[in-house]
C-alpha cells in the first residue's frame, strides 16, 4: 500500500514569514538596533538551506516549514523573556543563568580580538575561555556579523541561539521521518519543539542548545545511511561538539562508532566474527579512554568537582544529598531516576529570584516525566525493543541511557542531558503508538498519582 504524503501548505509558510517580518520590525524597535531586522532575514536563509543540503527525507520543505514555524514561536519566547527581565529588574543585563553574562562578554572580547587578527588556534589558548572556546568564537562572528549591519547587542546574540533552537524540531521531524509517516512526523516534531526543554533554552545565552544541535545531526545522520560523505560530517561535528564542551565532545565519539557498528553489521554476515570484532572495538575504545591522561584527568576533575555541587544545586538539595549516599548501584539508578523529573518539586521554581522565567522549564520537566512512563510500559508491556527498533538505533539509546546515567551522577541539571534526548523522546513515540486508547489513560492516570505522591513525600519529609 502506497504511503500518503502530506505537505505543509505554502499558505501557512507565508503567513509564518509575514509574522516573523512582523516580529522583527517590533524587536528591532525594542532594542533600538535596525541589525535584528537584518540578522532575523539573514538567519531564516541560513537555516532553510542548511535544511535543504543535510535533508535526506523527501519531503524536505515539511522540515523548512517547521524550522520557519519554531524560529517565529522561539522569536517571539525570547523577546518576552528578554524585555520581560528588562521591566521587571530594570537590568541592562536580561540574563535567566548567571553563566550568559560570560558569553556575552567573551562574544565582545573575542570580536575585538579577530579583527586584530587572532586565529582559532590562538584562542583555545586563552586562559579565560579554556573550557568554551568553540562557543565563544561562534558568538564573536555572530557579533561581527550584527556590527556589519547594527550594533552588536545582547539580543543579536539571542537571535542567533533562536536559529540554533529552531533547527532541533525540524531535525525532529527528519529523523522521525525515516520510521514514520509524514504527518506523525510533523506531530512528533511540534511536540518536541514545543514541550521539551528546547524552548527553555532557546531564550539562554548558552552553549547547550548548540551542543544539542550537533548531537540531533549526529543522530540523524547515523540513522540515515552508511556513506563517506556521512562519515565525513560525523568526524567534522565531533571536532566542533568537542570545543564547545570537551565531555560532550568526548562522548559523541561513543555515538560516532555507532557508525561503524553498524558498518560491520551489513558487511560482515557471521555472528560470531561480528561479535569479535565488536569486542575489540569495545575494548580499543576503552583502551583509549582509559590510557588517556587528558580524557581521564577531565572526567576526574568534572566528576570531582560537580558531584558536591549537584548535590548542593539540586532543586531539592537535602533529598539529591541523600540519594547520592546510598550504597554505590543503587545510588546511580536513583540519582539517574531523580535526574529525569527535574525540577522537582515543582513549587520551588517559583521561590527563585527570576522563577517566573522559568515556566517552560518546569513545563517541559513535567512533560519528559509523562514521557518517561510511556516508555516504561512499552518496554515492560508491549516489547518496544522487539517491534520498531532496528539495531543502530537500539544501540544509540542504549548510550544515551548510559550518557544520561553519567551525567546524572554528576549533576542534575537538564541542560547537559537534553543532548541525547532526542533519541530517548523517539522511544516514548514509538511507545505511545503501540499503545491502546485504554493502555494511554492507564499510564496517563497512573503517572498523575505517582507525580502528586512524589510531591506530597517530598513535602512531608521537610516538614
Amino acid at each position: 500500500m502506497t504511503e500518503e504524503r502530506y505537505t505543509i501548505s505554502s499558505n501557512y509558510i507565508m503567513v509564518t514569514i509575514l509574522f516573523t517580518i512582523i516580529m522583527s520590525i517590533v524587536c528591532a524597535y525594542l532594542d533600538k538596533n535596525v541589525a535584528i531586522f537584518s540578522l532575523s532575514f539573514v538567519f531564516m536563509a541560513i537555516g532553510a538551506t542548511f535544511l535543504s543540503i543535510i535533508n535526506r527525507v523527501e519531503n524536505i520543505r515539511n522540515s523548512v516549514a517547521i524550522f520557519l514555524i519554531f524560529f517565529l514561536i522561539y522569536l517571539f519566547y525570547t523577546t518576552l523573556i528578554h524585555f520581560g527581565l528588562i521591566e521587571v529588574y530594570s537590568t541592562p543585563y536580561p540574563f535567566v543563568e548567571s553563566d550568559e553574562g560570560l558569553f556575552y562578554d567573551g562574544a565582545s572580547d573575542l570580536a575585538n580580538k579577530i579583527r586584530l587578527g587572532y586565529k582559532f588556534s590562538d584562542i583555545v589558548k586563552l586562559r579565560d575561555y579554556l573550557d568554551l572556546p568553540g562557543s565563544i568564537y561562534f558568538n564573536a562572528y555572530i557579533a561581527i556579523l550584527a556590527n556589519l549591519f547594527g550594533e552588536h547587542t545582547i539580543f543579536t546574540q539571542k537571535i542567533a541561539v533562536t536559529l540554533i533552537s529552531a533547527l532541533i524540531p525540524a531535525m525532529m521531524y527528519s529523523i522521525s521521518r525515516l520510521y514514520l509517516t509524514d504527518k506523525i512526523s510533523i506531530v512528533v516534531a511540534i511536540v518536541y519543539g514545543i514541550f521539551s526543554f528546547v524552548p527553555y533554552l532557546s531564550s539562554l545565552l548558552l552553549r547547550d542548545v548548540h551542543i544539542a544541535l550537533m548531537y540531533i545531526i549526529t543522530f540523524y545522520i547515523i540513522l540515515d545511511r552508511l556513506s563517506l560523505i556521512n562519515l565525513v560530517i560525523l568526524f567534522c561535528i565531533s571536532i566542533a561538539s568537542y570545543y564547545f564542551r570537551e565531555q560532550t565532545g568526548i562522548f559523541m565519539v561513543g555515538f560516532t562508532a555507532i557508525y561503524f557498528f553498524n558498518f560491520i553489521n551489513f558487511t560482515i554476515k557471521n555472528n560470531y566474527i561480528k561479535l569479535c570484532i565488536y569486542l575489540t572495538l569495545l575494548g580499543l575504545l576503552v583502551l583509549l579512554v582509559l590510557n588517556n591522561q587528558y580524557i581521564m584527568d577531565t572526567f576526574n576533575q568534572t566528576f570531582n568537582s560537580s558531584a558536591e555541587h549537584s548535590a548542593e544545586q539540586a532543586s531539592s538539595g537535602s533529598m539529591g544529598a541523600k540519594i547520592a549516599k546510598l550504597p554505590f548501584g543503587l545510588n546511580v539508578v536513583a540519582l539517574f531516576s531523580f535526574s529525569q523529573i527535574q525540577p522537582f518539586p515543582p513549587e520551588l521554581i517559583f521561590l527563585s529570584k527570576k522563577g517566573m522565567f522559568h515556566f517552560m522549564y518546569l513545563l517541559a520537566g513535567i512533560s519528559w516525566y509523562f514521557g518517561w512512563g510511556f516508555l516504561v510500559y512499552g518496554f515492560f508491556k508491549n516489547r518496544l525493543f522487539l517491534k520498531r527498533v532496528d539495531l543502530k538505533l537500539s544501540l544509540m539509546f542504549l548510550f544515551a541511557i548510559v550518557y544520561l546515567g553519567l551525567i546524572a551522577v554528576v549533576e542534575f541539571n537538564q541542560r547537559r542531558q537534553v543532548a541525547v534526548y532526542p533519541i530517548v523522546y523517539l522511544f516514548m513515540v514509538f511507545s505511545y503508538l503501540d499503545m491502546t486508547i485504554t493502555q494511554r489513560t492507564v499510564v496517563w492516570v497512573r503517572m498523575l498519582l505517582l507525580y502528586v505522591a512524589l510531591v506530597l513525600i517530598i513535602n512531608y519529609m521537610k516538614l
